[in-house]
């Protein structure tokens, strides 16, 4: 399963459960495992993305926002800054598509065809994921070939004396001979960092951190010692990256 964050705004509770939990379904039949956070205003949703990255957003666009900003309006604020996080507007105001274009939604679910238009609008998110994808592959000598691997899938990588063993989201592993070094140069521009001499860790799959390691697939991976402020940094970054926007 693939692992993905996703953001759920709407200020309706029991409207944003139900489209949290239809969304669940329909991304787990192509193969992701969503983590969903829920949100009822654009402040919060705002304060979510100062602490975290998120690969797709389900917004209302008729809700109490900042001021007079609306879902489009506060849409438009994201993307003049730089966010480019796939988004779906779910709402009632069919007559605001239009005008929802300039902020480049990947669907729009009107909520009077609610179960027709999420699956379309999930099948979209699927098909884009898959088209990224095909640019987010890397190649790593093996002891017989050549390996190619998909950079979303690695976890982590440990060096094992000569070999290196790259942990995957499937929960196999696959050993290789390019060096630790070579291989954190070439992972570092998909978020990749390198918290040990014998460590290099995927943030996007990073599930904690703390002072005695971090937690990765259900594996603590050590980091070097002092060096806990420099990785949270470096993580703080990756995020702020991933959605391209500082509120």
């Amino acid at each position: 399963m693939i692992q993905i964050d996703v953001a759920v705004c709407d200020d309706e509770p029991f409207v944003a459960k139900t489209i949290s939990e239809v969304a669940q379904k329909e991304l787990s039949r192509h193969g992701f495992q969503a983590r969903i956070e829920i949100v009822n205003d654009a402040l919060s949703l705002a304060c979510e993305l100062k602490e975290q990255g998120f690969d797709l957003k389900l917004l209302d666009i008729e809700m109490p926002l900042v001021d007079t900003y609306d879902g489009i309006e506060f849409s438009r604020m994201l993307r003049e800054k730089g966010d480019r996080t796939e988004l779906v507007f779910v709402s009632n105001a069919e007559d605001r598509v239009f005008e929802s274009l300039p902020v480049r939604p990947l669907y729009f679910v009107r909520k009077s065809h609610f179960a027709d238009d999420m699956t379309e609008a999930i099948n979209a998110f699927a098909k884009s994921w898959k088209d990224r994808k095909q640019d987010r592959m890397v190649s790593f000598a093996t002891a017989h070939a050549q390996g190619t691997f998909s950079v979303d899938d690695i976890l982590y990588i440990e060096a094992r004396r000569r070999l290196k063993i790259i942990h995957m989201a499937t929960g196999h592993t696959a050993e290789v001979t390019a060096t630790l070094e070579d291989m954190a140069d070439e992972l570092a521009p998909y978020g990749f960092y390198r918290v040990h001499k014998g460590f290099i860790v995927n943030f996007a799959h990073v599930e904690q951190m703390s002072s005695k390691g971090i937690s990765v697939g259900g594996d603590l991976i050590p980091i070097s010692r002092g060096t806990i402020q420099d990785i949270r940094l470096a993580y703080m970054d990756f995020l702020s990256k991933k959605n391209a926007v500082i509120l």
